[in-house]
């Protein structure tokens, strides 16, 4: 009923964002897990075309066949990958084994990444990408939904949760010239710092209790 309705006030705007990682440790965990693993991703397609100019020695010509070659071999592992996973998990109730394997495999992607000085090499961390990208996104959702902190703020709580999803972009190209800067331009170091996220990301998933 409208007379029911309170007044609406700028610090209901800031309340709707407020959390309690003490009161919900397992919904800060798993945000922590997503913003560390999305942190990583947002580091290797921000900077692939550089990678792939500057550290392989592409030339400007062949970066968006390289590009779209490695995209598509990412993706379609990556299909495969969140299908596979995402029905075993369902089907044995597990997640954060699943989460877990799914954020060190994405790590190890971008250690063979940082590693490499060919193509062949990106392509190969472009398709373990896949694996780790693709098992991680089909279950982590649901670890997410499963440690919500209030059945009546779902919408309210998916929402802050997005945050983990949006600020790693933004973050990113902020940090990334930091790095470069500080290791002589070097991208192996860009893409080894991007899969010690991804490992951190594995690691904030351990503590979560309410889900196994």
């Amino acid at each position: 009923d409208p007379h029911d309705a309170k007044p609406w006030a700028v610090r209901d705007l800031f309340a709707a964002f407020a959390a309690h990682p003490r009161r919900d440790p397992d919904f800060a965990w798993a945000f922590a897990g997503r913003f560390l693993f999305i942190g990583a991703y947002a580091f290797l397609t921000a900077y692939q075309a550089f990678y792939l100019l500057e550290h392989v020695g592409t030339s400007e010509s062949q970066v968006p066949r390289q590009v779209f070659i490695a995209t598509s071999v990412q993706s379609a592992v990556l299909v495969v990958a969140s299908l596979t996973a995402g029905r075993l998990s369902d089907r044995t109730g597990r997640r954060k084994v699943f989460v877990v394997v799914a954020a060190l495999t994405y790590g190890a992607a971008l250690f063979v990444v940082a590693a490499s000085h060919t193509f062949t090499g990106f392509l190969i961390g472009m398709a373990i990408s896949g694996l780790g990208f693709g098992t991680y996104m089909a279950v982590d959702l649901a670890l997410v939904a499963d440690v919500l902190p209030d059945p009546a703020n779902t919408a309210r709580d998916m929402g802050l949760f997005n945050i983990a999803n949006a600020l790693p972009y933004a973050l990113a190209p902020a940090v990334a010239p930091a790095i470069l800067s500080a290791s002589q331009n070097s991208y192996g170091v860009l893409y080894a710092v991007a899969g010690t996220c991804a490992v951190l990301a594995a690691a904030a998933v351990l503590p979560i209790r309410g889900v196994r």
